[in-house]
């Protein structure tokens, strides 16, 4: 059966909120191979997705770029796709398939990719005023493309993206760092400080301590951009480990994966805990969770009261006491794959 190859966002979260128009490909064409285009970044999460057979990398700032975009068309074109599915607005993006001669190729012309893109969906004029709060979401914007622009039936529900850490690539990890399964741990992904996404350091510190006083291991998750935060976090708890300077994208998955709980704010790691399936606390400014959150049914939200004006981004209206009341809560409920 002939492939089928997906552009997808190069973002983490964004890439992540991508598996649900996969799982829907992976329906739809059963038997049928399913390969993705994304960035450096995000790559190598899709060997932890199901449904997808490889990942193909998509440089991001190709300047001029077109003996590069040619090179990769050479590339693609051996593997004879029947299709492929651009759930990326780029143009620079949509012009590999087309110099690759795959016939379908199927997304809305978001940059007016008009004749670069030949299959529109059902429907394709409102994708460029159905933005923002309330009205449609990314996740929903990928999965109508993989449809055609079809409305699911009543009662059917887009699929929630989902990633899968083996036991023996857990194991292993735990083994290289000396990690002991039989202590619960806290994960925390608090992006920097100076983010308006972020939640208080103080407050931060506050969960952390209170954990590691009742025996639990504190890691602290997340790149470049948290360790900052991560520092700060340390000065005022020395046994919280720092795994901010992770080299790999996917020991950072592994730590998820391995962690008794999640405690975030928006980003990308938090898509990425929610895939995983653990349990996930997250906190998000004011009327933010519906618009960019992940949608896994398991994650718990937590925002600023009702009473907040939406423009108030900041989340310092979700108090400790909230937090850690959740944290308790999501941690005894039973894990999915219990519910299973």
């Amino acid at each position: 059966m002939r492939p089928i190859l997906v552009f997808c966002l190069p973002a983490i979260g964004d890439f992540i909120r991508c598996h649900s128009a996969i799982q829907i490909l992976a329906e739809k064409f059963p038997g049928h191979p399913i390969d993705v285009a994304t960035s450096p970044l995000a790559a190598p999460l899709a060997r932890l997705m199901p449904h997808i057979r490889k990942a193909w990398i998509v440089e991001k700032h190709w300047r001029p770029g077109l003996k590069e975009r040619a090179g990769l068309a050479r590339e693609i074109r051996k593997e004879d796709y029947q299709a492929a599915y651009m759930l990326t607005s780029s143009t620079k993006a949509a012009l590999v398939p087309w110099l690759a001669g795959i016939p379908e190729r199927i997304g809305y012309p978001r940059e007016f990719q008009f004749g670069i893109i030949n299959r529109l969906p059902a429907g394709w004029p409102k994708s460029f005023l159905a933005f923002g709060p309330r009205k449609t979401r990314l996740y929903e914007q990928v999965c109508a493309i993989a449809m055609l622009g079809e409305k699911p039936g009543d009662g059917v529900r887009l699929p929630a993206p989902q990633m899968a850490v083996s036991a023996e690539e857990l194991s292993d990890w735990r083994a290289r760092h000396g990690i002991d399964p039989a202590r619960p741990a806290l994960a925390l992904y608090t992006s920097a400080f100076s983010n308006f996404r972020s939640w208080p350091a103080e407050r931060f510190i506050s969960v952390a301590k209170d954990h590691a006083r009742r025996g639990w291991a504190v890691w602290l998750i997340g790149g470049p951009r948290e360790r900052e935060a991560a520092a700060q976090i340390r000065v005022a708890l020395p046994e919280a480990v720092d795994f901010t300077s992770t080299p790999q994208l996917t020991d950072a998955m592994c730590q998820i994966a391995a962690s008794t709980a999640f405690l975030g704010v928006d980003g990308g790691l938090c898509h990425a805990a929610a895939a995983l399936g653990g349990p996930c606390v997250l906190i998000f400014g004011s009327n933010r969770s519906y618009e960019t959150g992940p949608v896994n049914d398991h994650v718990r939200y937590l925002e600023p009261p009702i009473s907040t004006p939406s423009w108030v981004h900041d989340t310092r209206g979700v108090s400790e006491e909230r937090v850690l009341a959740a944290l308790a809560d999501v941690v005894a409920q039973p894990s999915r794959d219990q519910k299973a």
